[in-house]
């Protein structure tokens, strides 16, 4: 006598249970690949410093001299208006990083930034402009080499 036994189904649930497990195994994956590759406070901090000294650099070697700026005139309006971009785009990246950085550097350089800026608004001596801005990345510089 022959037993007929019907072919055995694999269930619907634990067909859903594996693909659940396996979608959770790689979002778990690609959740411990991204902040394997986010950089540390310390890269972030060095990379914000390197851009801002350069923009500080752009700022007092070709936007704010006094070809731009002469006896409290402004001559170019271009190279004004894009001084005033590089200054703004130096405090936004400033705020990226603020809170990395402990609270008397973090005052001193707000204030620098914000005396670097009321300087270009006011039209003051390039030369005078050009002194802060080289104290400001002196500042930024000492935060790279002490973090």
């Amino acid at each position: 006598m022959v037993v007929y036994r019907p072919k055995r189904r694999f269930p619907l649930w634990a067909k859903a249970a594996i693909a659940l497990a396996a979608l959770l195994l790689l979002a778990g994956a690609g959740l411990w690949a991204r902040s394997a590759t986010r950089p540390s406070a310390e890269e972030r901090l060095a990379r914000a410093v390197a851009s801002m000294t350069a923009q500080l650099d752009v700022l007092r070697i070709s936007h704010y001299t006094p070809d731009v700026v002469r006896d409290g005139q402004v001559v170019m309006q271009s190279e004004y208006q894009a001084a005033l971009a590089d200054i703004e785009r130096v405090r936004s990246e400033w705020q990226s990083v603020q809170a990395e950085v402990p609270e008397p550097e973090r005052t001193q350089i707000d204030r620098a930034i914000e005396e670097l800026r009321m300087l270009v608004e006011a039209r003051r001596p390039p030369a005078e402009v050009d002194q802060r801005a080289s104290e400001l990345i002196d500042l930024l510089r000492d935060l790279r080499a002490h973090p």
